[in-house]
This record gives structure tokens, sequence and C-alpha cells, in this order.
């Protein structure tokens, strides 16, 4: 597609000190930009919320009834959301004079409970069973005043250091570092968060001290540890530093055939568990299977390469998984990287959403078909539910289910956080975002996220001075220009967006941003412009996806009101994945009142 917008002549960070201004000069008064506002006798979790001021519990917004007891057993474990409450102190608070007869109360109280929930002690989502000990609430809660990570101890794993020297062995320390992140994250989740990759890899050939890195990840505990390759085997080092007064906890060097390297990860996680004083979970404890050692390359190139998060490498990640699976069959985390590959590469235009949905549909039932237990796996299916399928409480029990499984996991967090956004249901979506950040404290897109629910929540000078200063420390990051352009849209503040889309042009061909430009155009009076490259999208020969919703943005931006519905109602029929926005996206304000829309409403199930 040829460019017949306005060349672009700023560089770098230039524009930022007049975007900055203008907003200030639009701005009353700014709250702090992680203030969450409650009311204060409101928790939430998963799809319910208790009030604990009425005694009422509510299923999406619809009061369900609950008996006096299950209810207070309920008030108790969500106090102490994440630890144990026993069977004691329930009895001692909620039946102090009765003896005979207690035990077969509190089951049957408990029952109930959980059949509201929809929950069982056999596959717990929100409350546990401690065999004769108590119960234990382990799904997220949004509680005022409260983080939802909870008070827990934090490990951060540092790059492994390549000491082969080979710069094309990278990938494979790099690989081991992931892995051991997520063998780590399974320990004891709800005592021990280990931060993601994204934020640790950071610190790769760093000269700051261990105390230096612990502060800026808020962190106790560093693993670090180095790889060298020597044929068909490899010398792996490990040790764990505890990071203020920087004593080593615990090392190992192991010399071993690559065939046994996830038995390595395995007995790192045991020993890291041991030195923190940790329940290991059984699985973790037990496994150590072999793996062919050219398929586990073959995965740790996949991941190396996803990491990228650029279209050239989500391509290369995809081939690399399914030649793992060429080799080993039986690779859920193959499976479950396939899956998000492809939903993602739809996000880039590279395939159409029901190509991309089906086969991500495919790879990631697969995976929990190999392996329930991986939080992983359940995310990629979340997600699938998410994008594709609109199965919104689906879609809900298998994000919940990835957090339970692997709360270390902050990809979960962020897109679960995405979907709540589109549920509109900002509070939770914004705790769920603060867990993410807790986990991946440097990652860009997360610090960008922070705007998305004041943006559907109409908070737009809250939004756009979160993306401000963002892109004050990272001026060419052209999805946060992307995204402040949409929030000065709606401030009115045309001259700002546009500029805003054109550096986000200028730094990526990010291909939302072309429409997203020529809506503003058609804002400010520019029709001509706007239609130039309406016209160029309806056209394109390169044989790319075009998101229908996009080019009803367009249409959205000149008024055409009907000619908008169409693309949309074609947007239905592509599973485009910017129809999950349909309910809480402001740029659909002015037809939300429209027959038309309020039926995509209801085919999606985004009715409110």
């Amino acid at each position: 597609m040829r460019t017949t917008y306005p060349q672009i002549s700023r560089q770098g960070g230039e524009g930022l000190a007049t975007l900055s201004a203008a907003l200030a000069s639009k701005q009353d008064k700014v709250l702090a930009i992680n203030e969450v506002k409650y009311p204060e006798s409101i928790v939430r979790f998963g799809i319910f919320e208790v009030d604990l001021e009425s005694r009422e519990l509510r299923k999406h917004g619809m009061h369900v009834r609950l008996e006096e007891k299950p209810f207070r057993i309920l008030e108790m474990l969500l106090h102490h959301a994440g630890r144990v409450v026993t069977r004691k102190a329930l009895r001692e608070k909620l039946w102090p004079d009765t003896h005979v007869g207690y035990d077969q109360n509190l089951n049957t109280a408990v029952n109930k409970l959980r059949e509201l929930l929809g929950d069982s002690a056999q596959c717990s989502r929100f409350i546990e069973t401690l065999p004769r000990l108590g119960y234990r609430f382990i799904a997220p809660v949004v509680m005022p005043g409260r983080s939802s990570v909870g008070a827990k101890k934090m490990l951060g794993v540092l790059p492994f250091e390549n000491l082969g020297g080979d710069p094309e062995q990278e990938y494979f320390a790099d690989g081991l570092t992931e892995e051991m992140i997520s063998h780590l994250g399974q320990l004891d989740p709800r005592r021990l968060g280990v931060i993601a990759r994204t934020s640790a890899i950071q610190y790769k050939n760093t000269r700051k001290s261990i105390a230096e890195i612990a502060a800026e990840l808020k962190v106790s505990y560093i693993l670090e540890g180095s790889v060298r390759r020597e044929g068909n085997g490899a010398r792996i080092t490990a040790q764990l530093i505890e990071a203020q007064e920087q004593t080593h906890v615990w090392s190992a060097t192991y010399d071993r055939d690559l065939r046994d390297i996830l038995s390595v990860q395995a007995d790192v996680a045991r020993h890291v568990g041991r030195a923190l004083s940790l329940e290991l979970l059984p699985e973790v404890a037990a496994k150590s299977p072999g793996f062919d050692p050219t398929a586990h390359e073959a995965y740790l190139r996949g991941r190396f390469y996803f990491g990228q998060r650029s279209e050239e490498g989500l391509k290369k990640a995809m081939a690399s998984f399914e030649t793992a699976l060429t080799i080993e069959a039986n690779c859920a985390r193959s499976y479950s990287g396939i899956a998000d590959c492809c939903g993602l590469l739809s996000w880039f235009g590279a395939l159409p959403p029901k190509v991309s949905g089906q086969k991500a549909a495919v790879a990631a039932k697969r995976a929990i078909e190999i392996d329930p237990t991986l939080g992983e796996c359940h995310a990629s299916l979340a997600l699938v539910h998410f994008w594709y399928d609109w199965n919104w409480e689906a879609a809900e029990r298998e994000f919940l289910r990835a957090i339970e499984l692997n709360p270390s996991y902050s990809s979960a967090y962020q897109w679960y956080a995405a979907y709540l956004n589109t549920q509109g249901r900002f509070d939770e979506a914004q705790a769920a975002q603060k867990s993410a950040r807790e986990l991946d404290p440097f990652s860009l897109i997360l610090n960008m996220n922070v705007a998305d629910p004041l943006f559907f929540s109409r908070q737009y000078h809250r939004a756009a001075q979160q993306l401000v200063a963002l892109l004050e420390h990272e001026p060419r990051f052209f999805p946060a220009l992307f995204q402040l352009g949409r929030v000065y849209v709606q401030m009115e503040m045309y001259k700002e967006a546009i500029d805003a889309f054109e550096r986000a042009l200028q730094f990526s061909r990010q291909q939302e941003a072309l429409p997203a430009l020529a809506h503003a155009y058609a804002l400010t009076g520019k029709a001509q412009e706007a239609r130039i490259i309406l016209e160029e999208m309806k056209n394109d020969k390169t044989g790319r996806y075009v998101a229908s919703p996009m080019i009803a943005r367009i249409h959205l931006g000149l008024r055409e009101f009907e000619t908008a519905l169409d693309w949309l109602e074609k947007g239905l029929e592509e599973r485009s994945y910017w129809m999950v926005f349909l309910k809480s996206d402001p740029v659909y304000d002015p037809i939300r009142s429209h027959p038309r829309f309020r039926e995509l409403l209801n085919i999606t199930g985004l009715v409110s």
C-alpha cells in the first residue's frame, strides 16, 4: 500500500512536550494514575461480587440468595484470601457453642457455598480444601486497599549467561531462563511470585549489583546461573542469593545430556523450594521427563522468537514449535505456543481471524488434553474463547483456571484484564493489571495497558497522563502513540491526535494507526484525506487481512453511520477480534442507540 498521508519530519521524542502541555491545559484535576476507587463494602472475584454491608452475593450483577452460614464462611475466606482458614477458626466464629455435629454443619455450609459458586472440591476454582485443616480462597480477589497478588516472597531469575560464546546459542540460554521461570512459578504460587521474563531480560549482561537489581524488581531473592553447550551435553550452574544480605542460600552445578535438561530444571526448582521453605506441588516434584534434545532445541527457539513479539518473530516461532511437534508430538507447551502465535498474527494482519482462530482452538485444546495442569495452556484456550468464540463465561473460567494453576504467569493477568475491559468491569481490570505489573514491572505493554480501563471508563485525562508519562521515557513506542491518539480523539484534541497517529506510523507501519488517522482527519473536516486512506484500505492488494471494524471507524468519522454498521456486520462475519470492544469502546458512542448496533451487541453477547 503506498503512503498518501502527509510525510512526517518529527524525530524521536519531539512533540511530546507539546502533547503534554496540551493535556495539562485541558485538565482540571488529575487523580494519581494507579488510584482505584472502590465502594468500601464491595469485594469482587470472577463473575461474582459480594456486598459486605448489605450481605449480598451477586453474579453478573444479579442477586444470588445465600444463607447466613455459607455467607459468613465466604466472608471469612475473602478477608483471608490466599491464606488458610482453619476448621477450628470457623467453628469458633460461627458455631461457638456447638460441639456435636459441627463437622457435618460446616461441610453442609461449604457445599452449599460451592454449589452457588459453581465450584467443586475435586476441581477448585475458588475454594480449596486442605484435608483435616481447613479451606483457602484461591481466586484473585479485588478488595478495597488490597493488592490482588498479596503478600508473598518475590524471586527474580536473571538471564542465564551463555558461556559458550556462540551468539547462535543465545536462544538456548534465554529459553532455559524462561523455562526456569515457568518451573519456579508453579512451586507454591500463593507464597512465591516470580518476575516475568520480559522484565528479567533487561538485566542480560548487566553490570548492576544483586542489591540494585533486587531493589528495582522489588524481590527478596535472585536466582542466577550460566550454561555451556558442549556437543550433546551441557553444563548448567545455578545459585540462589538472598538479596538484602547478598548471601548464597544454595548453589549447584549439573553436567547433563541435553535429554535431561528438564530434570535439571525440576531439580533446581525443588532445591529453591526447600531453601525458601515452600510447599512443593506434587507434579513439579515428581516430573522430570526425558525430552528429545532436537525437539527441545526447536521449542526453545520458538520461545526465543515469540519473545520478540514481531510478525517475523511470531512466524519463526510458530515454525519452530511445529518442528518440535514433529519430533515430540506430546509437547503441550509447543501447542500452547502455536495457539498464542496464531492469535497475535491475526492482530498483525498476517492471518484472517477465522483461519487463526480455528488453528488456535485446535492447538489450545490439544495442549490441555496433553497436560491440563499447565496454566499457560488454559490461558491459550481462554484467548480462543475471548477473541474468536466470544464465549465470555468460558473465557473467564479458563483465565481464572490459568491464574489458579500459575499465579506467576503475568500474561494470564494481562489478557484477563483485557477481557474485563470488554465486559465493562474496569475496577477488576485495573486490579488484574496491577497483578501483571507486579510480576513484570518493566513491560512497556503492561505499563501502557494501565490506561485502558481509564480510557474505556471515559476517564480520558487520566488515561492521557499515563500514556504521556510512558512516552516521555520511550518516545518511539508506537502502540502507546496509537493509544494516546485514540484518547485525544475522545477529548476532541484532534490536532494532538493526528500528531500522535502520524508519529505511530513514522515508527511502525502499525495497521490500526492508519484508519485511526483517517478517523481523526474526518472529524476535523479533512474528508478528502480521510477518503484517500479509506479507498486504499478497501482496495488493498497486499493479501493481508484488513479488519472491517477499522474501516467502519473511518465511516464513523465521516458521519456515514449506516455504512459504518455495514462494515461492522462484515466484522461479525469475519470473527474480527476488534468486535470484542463493541460494548466498551467510546468510538461507537455515536451509534450506540442505533437498533442495528444493539443487534450486534445481542449477537456477540455483549449486551449490558
